[in-house]
């Protein structure tokens, strides 16, 4: 199995917005800082050298251009009603017309660049909604959304999603910098429709938080193309700026496996344990780094503490799956794939799983079989385009088998 990075693109669900009228609290306190949560000793800089990119900065992550700002006080500061306010201001982020935002999972862009391209995950869409909101002066507030354990793969790493979202006060005003006067109506912006998402345990985060995740995300993105200098960078601003957040850590332990450097990860793994000590992926990434170096025994004593959550989660067999798969070891993908489906059916990605099993099997008539079940299953957009685009060329083979 490989080792697990924590990222924050949210998963491949739904490209669509809610304006939800929050109703219940269900915010919880941020986790507490631990006072020595930054350990500088615990860096490496002498295996690392220097990336030839420059990381984004803060205020470039959250710049929109002024007149884009213009605009859009034009277009929803003209309504008094916070509910219609609400409206516009998702309408000016989406767009109605041809040029409408897309749902793209490795899309973690700085504001102006979603804008550009018109692209998004959630932690872009939640940057960008962030930028907007506070540049017409409306309170926002960040949520880290506690959703199950959900894993994607690219280029063979698994990758762990997290899903943040934002709730924007429309008629809040301030007085003076960062003094809310008052505040009557809250509205969920978020590109996940599922309804029972809008159920999740929420964690009001800071800004720094989500600085955090977007350099947390950009450096998963630098391992995934194995420019592992620019990687360190993005972690090292990721730690600096939240120090206090575990899954940091975890990340750049392992990066630090990936470059080999065995004891200097479990002593990250460690600490990151330490910030939060049930941390899941951090126990079983340190589990695997334990059967590494030949320590079974501490090995198994970790993985039982994460097994009874993760053997109910359908998603963490379709990132066995997947994994199998890279392995080429069909029949043991197709049990994990089977069980995922077993737990939930019409799960998209185990669905697809199955497809590419059977294909690779040379199974033409189930592989096309399942691959359409999987498309019946997500909603239109560019998952729904990737299926058919493959199932376009499984029908073109088929034709010439």
């Amino acid at each position: 199995m490989n080792h697990n990075f924590s990222l924050h693109s949210c998963g491949l669900w739904l490209p669509v917005v809610l304006a939800l009228l929050l109703l219940t609290g269900c915010q919880n306190s941020p986790r507490q800082t631990t006072p020595n949560a930054l350990n500088s000793g615990l860096f490496v800089d002498d295996q690392f050298g220097t990336p030839t990119a420059a990381i984004e900065t803060p205020e470039q992550i959250f710049a929109v251009p002024e007149k884009v700002v213009s605009e859009l006080r034009q277009q929803v500061l003209l309504y008094g009603d916070p509910f219609d306010r609400s409206r516009a201001l998702l309408r000016f982020i989406f767009n109605d017309g041809s040029d409408m935002l897309e749902y793209v999972n490795s899309a973690t862009l700085i504001a102006s660049d979603t804008l550009e391209k018109r692209q998004a995950n959630c932690l872009s869409l939640t940057i960008l909604a962030y930028s907007l909101a506070h540049a017409l002066g409306f309170d926002s507030r960040f949520q880290d959304v506690d959703v199950p354990e959900y894993w994607i793969t690219r280029s063979g790493s698994s990758l762990l999603n997290g899903h943040v979202n934002l709730v924007v006060n429309p008629d809040s005003k301030f007085a003076g910098v960062g003094h809310i006067v008052y505040r009557r109506h809250s509205y969920l912006i978020d590109f996940d429709r599922v309804p029972s998402r809008t159920k999740l345990r929420t964690t009001e985060v800071g800004r720094n938080a989500v600085i955090s995740m977007f350099y947390n995300n950009k450096a998963a993105d630098a391992i995934v193309s194995k420019n592992y200098d620019l990687a360190y960078q993005y972690l090292k601003a990721a730690i600096r700026t939240a120090p206090e957040l575990s899954g940091n850590w975890n990340n750049l332990a392992v990066l630090y496996r990936h470059k080999q450097l065995l004891a200097e990860a479990e002593l990250v793994y460690l600490h990151s344990l330490a910030l939060e000590p049930n941390h899941s992926n951090t126990m079983a990434n340190l589990a695997m780094l334990y059967q590494l170096t030949g320590r079974d025994r501490q090995a198994a004593d970790l993985e039982d503490k994460v097994s009874k959550k993760r053997l109910a989660n359908p998603f963490y067999f379709v990132m066995l799956g997947n994994e199998a798969y890279e392995r080429r070891e069909a029949d043991v993908a197709l049990r994990h794939f089977r069980q995922s489906l077993k737990l939930q059916p019409n799960t998209p990605e185990a669905l697809f799983g199955m497809a590419r099993v059977y294909l690779l099997k040379g199974d033409l008539t189930s592989a096309s079989r399942y691959l359409q079940s999987a498309k019946k299953y997500v909603e239109p957009g560019p998952e729904r385009r990737r299926y058919q685009s493959k199932l376009d060329l499984l029908n073109a083979i088929a034709k010439q088998v």
